[in-house]
């Protein structure tokens, strides 16, 4: 399945933007739906939901646990996602980002990101609806690390909704879902193919309204994240080990 996946992603989306032109966004909306709920039904990932997608909803926001993140989400919500530059480089994992359309963003480089920055303001404002992980690494799910707002900006820019969502992972996915400090991919897979099934809650929060700056959109779609992961800790009770980053993965501001 994960060769089928790299052939839509590699062959078949690029193919349909050729031969379809801006049309072929639905097409490619469709496979890339199609095939992350397929993956999910081999992986044996069960997702149940709390909440719902709000449908004029531009820009989705979530913590970042795992990759299994990306193929969950796609499987729910049509997106496009954002990444850092180094995941294009990722066994597997890299081409079919690239496939599927993601937006890379080169660390250190402030020319680049700002021309990432634009093109995300200009797609949200056609419409394109965008998905970015703001804390720019992976942690064990246990809390939300610091935003990086800049990331919102596009939002700010294109005066578009914004929607923020949770990703818990649960029973055995708990502690074998976390792809962080120094795991690799291929032994990750060969751990998440052993489980019985990968449980996980998804947690859609109330949409944030267009016209706030991109701080306190950042700022408010943290904490609606932390409050579904943690609803019984304050703000400013979390242990501090668990603001330090992890392994690096989707989106760096």
């Amino acid at each position: 399945m994960f060769v089928a996946g790299l052939l839509a992603a590699t062959l078949l989306i690029p193919l349909g933007r050729a031969l379809l032109g801006r049309g072929s966004k639905r097409w490619r909306d469709t496979i890339v739906v199609t095939w992350s709920r397929i993956v999910c039904q081999i992986l044996e990932v069960r997702i149940t939901t709390s909440g719902h997608p709000d449908p004029d909803a531009s820009l989705m926001v979530s913590n970042h646990v795992s990759w299994l993140d990306i193929i969950a989400i796609g499987s729910r919500i049509p997106c496009q996602f954002v990444s850092k530059e180094d995941v294009a480089h990722w066994p597997i994992v890299g081409i079919i980002a690239k496939g599927i359309g993601t937006l890379f963003i080169r660390r250190g480089d402030a020319r680049q990101s700002s021309g990432v920055t634009e093109t995300m303001a200009w797609l949200l404002k056609r419409g394109y609806r965008l998905a970015i992980f703001p804390e720019g690494t992976t942690s064990r799910g246990e809390s939300v690390l610091r935003f990086h707002s800049k990331l919102f900006w596009p939002a700010e820019l294109a005066d578009v909704k914004v929607q923020a969502l949770s990703l818990s992972y649960r029973n055995s996915a708990k502690s074998e879902a976390p792809f962080i400090d120094d795991d690799e991919f291929l032994p990750h897979l060969l751990r998440i193919l052993s489980l019985p099934s990968i449980d996980l809650h998804l947690t859609y929060c109330d949409p944030i309204k267009a016209g706030l700056g991109y701080r306190e959109i950042s700022k408010k779609t943290r904490e609606q994240i932390l409050e579904t992961l943690t609803p019984s800790l304050s703000l400013k009770a979390q242990p501090a080990e668990l603001l330090q980053k992890r392994h690096t993965t989707f989106t760096q501001a």
